[in-house]
Protein backbone atom coordinates (compact mmCIF):
# COMPACT_ATOMS: atom_id res chain seq x y z
CA UNK A 1 0.00 0.00 0.00
CA UNK A 2 2.85 2.48 0.84
CA UNK A 3 4.47 1.58 -2.74
CA UNK A 4 1.64 2.73 -4.42
CA UNK A 5 0.83 5.49 -2.54
CA UNK A 6 4.46 6.59 -3.16
CA UNK A 7 3.96 5.45 -6.84
CA UNK A 8 0.99 7.82 -6.75
CA UNK A 9 2.47 11.10 -5.28
CA UNK A 10 5.78 10.07 -7.64
CA UNK A 11 3.27 10.32 -10.32
CA UNK A 12 1.51 13.49 -9.56
CA UNK A 13 4.86 15.46 -9.42
CA UNK A 14 5.45 15.02 -12.64
CA UNK A 15 2.44 16.23 -14.17
CA UNK A 16 1.23 19.87 -14.00
CA UNK A 17 4.62 21.72 -14.90
CA UNK A 18 6.50 22.62 -17.84
CA UNK A 19 9.95 21.29 -18.98
CA UNK A 20 13.08 23.37 -17.95
CA UNK A 21 15.22 22.29 -20.84
CA UNK A 22 17.07 24.63 -22.54
CA UNK A 23 17.28 24.71 -26.49
CA UNK A 24 19.82 27.94 -26.84
CA UNK A 25 22.88 26.21 -28.25
CA UNK A 26 24.05 26.32 -31.89
CA UNK A 27 27.07 23.63 -32.77
CA UNK A 28 29.53 25.52 -34.84
CA UNK A 29 29.15 24.30 -38.52
CA UNK A 30 32.02 24.59 -41.28
CA UNK A 31 32.57 23.32 -44.52
CA UNK A 32 34.68 20.15 -44.91
CA UNK A 33 36.51 19.09 -48.35
CA UNK A 34 37.61 15.66 -48.87
CA UNK A 35 40.72 14.90 -50.35
CA UNK A 36 43.37 17.56 -49.35
CA UNK A 37 43.84 19.78 -51.67
CA UNK A 38 47.59 18.86 -54.02
CA UNK A 39 47.74 15.66 -52.56
CA UNK A 40 47.82 12.17 -54.23
CA UNK A 41 44.74 10.52 -53.38
CA UNK A 42 43.81 6.65 -54.30
CA UNK A 43 40.46 6.10 -54.55
CA UNK A 44 38.28 2.88 -55.66
CA UNK A 45 35.43 2.18 -57.74
CA UNK A 46 32.33 3.22 -56.41
CA UNK A 47 34.02 5.43 -53.64
CA UNK A 48 34.08 9.39 -53.55
CA UNK A 49 37.08 11.04 -55.47
CA UNK A 50 35.98 14.14 -53.87
CA UNK A 51 33.55 15.63 -51.35
CA UNK A 52 32.23 18.91 -50.46
CA UNK A 53 29.92 18.61 -46.65
CA UNK A 54 29.07 20.10 -43.52
CA UNK A 55 31.10 19.52 -40.10
CA UNK A 56 29.49 20.30 -36.96
CA UNK A 57 31.87 21.29 -33.92
CA UNK A 58 29.78 20.17 -31.02
CA UNK A 59 29.79 20.48 -27.14
CA UNK A 60 28.66 17.29 -25.84
CA UNK A 61 29.02 15.82 -22.28
CA UNK A 62 30.39 12.21 -22.15
CA UNK A 63 29.86 9.54 -20.33
CA UNK A 64 33.02 6.67 -20.27
CA UNK A 65 31.07 4.01 -18.48
CA UNK A 66 26.86 2.95 -18.28
CA UNK A 67 25.52 5.48 -15.43
CA UNK A 68 22.69 5.02 -13.22
CA UNK A 69 20.77 7.59 -11.38
CA UNK A 70 17.89 6.25 -9.34
CA UNK A 71 15.00 7.58 -7.34
CA UNK A 72 13.30 5.41 -4.70
CA UNK A 73 12.67 2.50 -7.41
CA UNK A 74 12.96 4.24 -9.66
CA UNK A 75 15.90 3.67 -12.88
CA UNK A 76 17.56 5.22 -15.34
CA UNK A 77 20.26 3.89 -17.22
CA UNK A 78 22.76 6.37 -19.22
CA UNK A 79 24.30 4.31 -21.98
CA UNK A 80 28.57 5.64 -22.13
CA UNK A 81 28.44 7.45 -24.59
CA UNK A 82 28.79 11.77 -26.28
CA UNK A 83 25.70 13.37 -25.61
CA UNK A 84 25.37 16.66 -27.62
CA UNK A 85 24.59 19.85 -25.46
CA UNK A 86 21.10 21.47 -26.48
CA UNK A 87 21.73 24.96 -24.34
CA UNK A 88 22.26 26.25 -20.30
CA UNK A 89 20.89 28.81 -18.31
CA UNK A 90 22.68 30.57 -15.59
CA UNK A 91 23.07 27.59 -12.98
CA UNK A 92 23.06 24.11 -15.68
CA UNK A 93 23.96 22.93 -18.92
CA UNK A 94 21.20 20.91 -20.49
CA UNK A 95 22.18 17.82 -22.94
CA UNK A 96 20.50 15.36 -25.33
CA UNK A 97 19.23 11.98 -24.35
CA UNK A 98 19.98 10.50 -27.66
CA UNK A 99 24.09 10.44 -28.68
CA UNK A 100 25.65 12.21 -31.33
CA UNK A 101 25.92 8.80 -33.77
CA UNK A 102 22.50 7.81 -31.94
CA UNK A 103 23.60 4.96 -30.71
CA UNK A 104 23.83 5.55 -26.97
CA UNK A 105 20.53 6.69 -25.03
CA UNK A 106 18.97 7.34 -21.84
CA UNK A 107 16.78 4.02 -21.14
CA UNK A 108 13.96 4.30 -18.10
CA UNK A 109 13.18 1.29 -16.13
CA UNK A 110 9.94 1.44 -14.06
CA UNK A 111 8.50 4.79 -14.93
CA UNK A 112 6.27 5.68 -17.76
CA UNK A 113 7.00 9.10 -18.11
CA UNK A 114 9.96 9.06 -20.82
CA UNK A 115 12.58 11.88 -20.29
CA UNK A 116 13.54 15.01 -22.26
CA UNK A 117 17.29 15.92 -21.25
CA UNK A 118 20.42 15.72 -19.44
CA UNK A 119 20.64 18.30 -16.60
CA UNK A 120 24.22 18.65 -15.07
CA UNK A 121 24.96 21.50 -12.62
CA UNK A 122 27.74 24.40 -13.50
CA UNK A 123 29.32 23.79 -9.45
CA UNK A 124 31.40 20.88 -10.80
CA UNK A 125 31.57 19.96 -6.84
CA UNK A 126 28.95 17.22 -6.46
CA UNK A 127 29.63 15.62 -10.17
CA UNK A 128 25.72 16.05 -9.88
CA UNK A 129 23.44 14.16 -13.08
CA UNK A 130 20.17 14.68 -13.61
CA UNK A 131 17.98 13.27 -15.81
CA UNK A 132 15.02 15.54 -16.52
CA UNK A 133 11.20 15.14 -17.55
CA UNK A 134 8.48 17.62 -19.61
CA UNK A 135 7.11 18.28 -16.28
CA UNK A 136 9.81 20.27 -14.84
CA UNK A 137 10.79 17.58 -12.79
CA UNK A 138 14.30 15.90 -12.25
CA UNK A 139 15.86 12.81 -10.92
CA UNK A 140 19.30 13.74 -9.36
CA UNK A 141 22.33 12.25 -7.81
CA UNK A 142 25.77 12.76 -7.01
CA UNK A 143 29.54 11.37 -7.47
CA UNK A 144 28.93 10.67 -11.23
CA UNK A 145 31.64 9.98 -13.60
CA UNK A 146 31.60 12.30 -16.94
CA UNK A 147 33.26 14.95 -18.73
CA UNK A 148 32.53 17.66 -21.27
CA UNK A 149 34.90 17.89 -25.01
CA UNK A 150 33.98 18.96 -28.45
CA UNK A 151 33.59 16.73 -31.02
CA UNK A 152 33.42 16.98 -35.09
CA UNK A 153 30.11 15.26 -36.91
CA UNK A 154 29.45 15.13 -40.43
CA UNK A 155 26.58 16.93 -40.77
CA UNK A 156 23.55 14.96 -42.52
CA UNK A 157 21.50 18.91 -43.23
CA UNK A 158 22.55 21.08 -46.08
CA UNK A 159 23.95 20.44 -49.22
CA UNK A 160 26.46 18.18 -50.17
CA UNK A 161 28.42 17.51 -53.38
CA UNK A 162 30.65 14.39 -54.18
CA UNK A 163 32.25 12.86 -57.62
CA UNK A 164 32.85 9.05 -57.62
CA UNK A 165 35.23 7.13 -59.48
CA UNK A 166 32.60 4.39 -61.89
CA UNK A 167 36.06 2.67 -63.41
CA UNK A 168 37.59 2.79 -66.85
CA UNK A 169 37.09 1.58 -70.09
CA UNK A 170 39.98 1.73 -72.64
CA UNK A 171 41.53 5.35 -72.19
CA UNK A 172 38.13 6.77 -70.86
CA UNK A 173 37.25 6.99 -67.18
CA UNK A 174 33.60 7.32 -66.04
CA UNK A 175 33.14 9.92 -63.19
CA UNK A 176 29.80 9.92 -61.16
CA UNK A 177 28.35 13.41 -59.92
CA UNK A 178 25.71 13.57 -57.41
CA UNK A 179 24.24 16.29 -55.00
CA UNK A 180 22.58 15.67 -51.88
CA UNK A 181 20.35 17.89 -49.48
CA UNK A 182 19.62 17.04 -46.21
CA UNK A 183 21.00 13.33 -46.80
CA UNK A 184 18.60 12.96 -49.44
CA UNK A 185 20.05 12.68 -53.27
CA UNK A 186 18.68 14.62 -55.64
CA UNK A 187 18.20 12.63 -59.28
CA UNK A 188 18.01 16.25 -61.42
CA UNK A 189 21.25 16.96 -60.10
CA UNK A 190 23.30 13.56 -60.70
CA UNK A 191 25.11 12.93 -64.01
CA UNK A 192 27.72 10.49 -65.21
CA UNK A 193 30.73 12.00 -67.40
CA UNK A 194 33.20 10.03 -69.89
CA UNK A 195 36.80 11.75 -69.86
CA UNK A 196 39.09 10.84 -72.66
CA UNK A 197 42.96 10.72 -70.75
CA UNK A 198 44.44 10.17 -74.20
CA UNK A 199 43.68 14.05 -74.79
CA UNK A 200 44.02 15.46 -71.36
CA UNK A 201 45.25 13.96 -67.74
CA UNK A 202 43.20 17.48 -66.07
CA UNK A 203 39.46 17.03 -65.47
CA UNK A 204 37.13 19.64 -64.62
CA UNK A 205 33.53 19.34 -63.19
CA UNK A 206 31.49 21.56 -61.28
CA UNK A 207 34.66 24.08 -60.53
CA UNK A 208 36.36 21.07 -59.42
CA UNK A 209 39.82 20.18 -60.73
CA UNK A 210 41.40 17.11 -60.54
CA UNK A 211 44.72 15.72 -62.85
CA UNK A 212 44.52 12.02 -63.04
CA UNK A 213 47.97 10.37 -62.39
CA UNK A 214 46.77 6.80 -62.46
CA UNK A 215 43.43 4.85 -63.44
CA UNK A 216 42.33 1.56 -63.97
CA UNK A 217 39.49 -0.40 -63.65
CA UNK A 218 39.57 -1.10 -59.93
CA UNK A 219 41.20 2.13 -58.90
CA UNK A 220 42.41 5.55 -59.55
CA UNK A 221 45.24 7.92 -58.42
CA UNK A 222 44.50 11.69 -58.57
CA UNK A 223 45.46 14.88 -56.98
CA UNK A 224 42.77 17.60 -56.90
CA UNK A 225 43.50 21.22 -57.39
CA UNK A 226 40.27 23.21 -56.59
CA UNK A 227 37.12 21.31 -55.40
CA UNK A 228 34.15 22.56 -55.83
CA UNK A 229 33.85 24.84 -53.29
CA UNK A 230 37.92 26.34 -54.27
CA UNK A 231 38.55 28.95 -56.04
Amino acid sequence: MKKILLAGLIGFALVGCVSDVKYNYVPEITQKSYPDLNVVTTTYVGDDMVRQGNVKTMDVISFPVTTQVNKFWYSYIIDAGDYPKLGEDKKYLFFAIRSVNGNSIVKSFNVAVAPVGIRVSKDSSKNQVCISFPTGTDFCENNKQFTYKKVNVTSQDGFQQTLIYNGKVGNKINIGYREFNNDIARPAFSNNVEYDLSESKIIRYKGAELEIIKATNQFIQYKVFRNFNNK
